[in-house]
């Protein structure tokens, strides 16, 4: 979830230099073609990020783009530390117009760092506590004046990454809490179903994980993608009940109709743990 959309859509709002052959790029247009680079040659973004002056307007776009540059050439730390440095040198404008653009900054760059600290936790957990205060950092920035309190895809996406990130934590009682929000916002998507059920289960609460996992796959089992999630968390439910068969014809349903899929290998490691009998 990269939220860079309405980044740009700030950005945008900078004063653009005159349409000229010769005309220095202005810095919604060099924020663009950065970002252009990150997704084609993270290296040449990083280096054209480098080169850009930092200084009036071009600090946090240069920044932003430099710590997605980093992001995907794989130095999820070195980006989320200097996504803080462009939290904590946003500084507090008079206009209130830059004053809520500065707000809604904060909430962006605090979800950016959120995601990079989440990133740099798969090779050390302790990096997921980072992750979750950044997280919280970006809920707790949406006051009820800024209009990003009814973006319900937003919100719904923060409760929803923040409660995954809660589960890694080993924390599932509280990622509960962030998945009946996010269906509070949105209660047509499988998604928190689906995520909420695992929780459930890592609470012993099987009932209820098997409640969410019906909702899911009403909502999402006609999805090859979903659906193949949803059978994987079902087996791994029946096998905590001790029910191994119900287990095993899950997990043999995956490979059955998506045997060519990651799910599918998931799927048969498990039925390789399942013990002889």
């Amino acid at each position: 979830m990269k939220q860079i959309t309405f980044l740009m859509m700030i950005f945008a709002s900078f004063p653009a230099a005159a349409a000229e052959p010769e005309a220095p790029l202005s810095d919604p247009a060099k924020y663009q073609h950065c970002l252009t680079l990150v997704g084609r040659d993270p290296v040449a973004a990083l280096a054209y990020a480098n080169d850009w002056v930092f200084g009036g307007v071009g600090d946090v776009p240069a920044g932003h783009c430099k710590a997605l540059a980093l992001l995907e050439s794989g130095k999820p730390v070195a980006a989320a530390e200097l996504l803080e440095k462009l939290l904590d040198d946003l500084m507090v404008n008079g206009d209130p117009t830059v004053r809520q653009n500065n707000d809604n900054l904060r909430v962006q760059l605090s979800i950016q760092a959120a995601l990079a600290w989440k990133a740099a936790g798969a090779t050390a957990p302790t990096y997921y506590d980072k992750a979750y205060v950044a997280y919280s950092d970006a809920l707790s920035g949406i006051k009820t004046d800024n209009p990003l309190l009814n973006n319900k895809v937003l919100l719904w996406e923060l409760y929803v990454e923040r409660g995954t990130l809660q589960i890694l934590r080993g924390e599932s009682r509280a990622a509960i809490g962030d998945f009946t929000q996010a269906i509070v916002q949105d209660d047509q998507q499988y998604e928190a179903y689906l995520q909420r059920a695992k929780a459930y289960r890592k609470t012993r609460n099987f009932l209820k994980a098997r409640l969410d996992l019906k909702v899911a796959d009403k909502l999402g089992g006609e999805i090859p993608e979903a659906r193949g999630e949803i059978l994987l968390e079902s087996g791994i439910l029946f096998r905590e009940q001790g029910r191994k068969l119900e287990a095993r014809q899950a997990w043999q349903a995956i490979i059955d109709a998506y045997p060519t899929q990651d799910v599918a290998e998931m799927a048969r490691t498990n039925i390789a743990l399942l013990p002889v009998e």
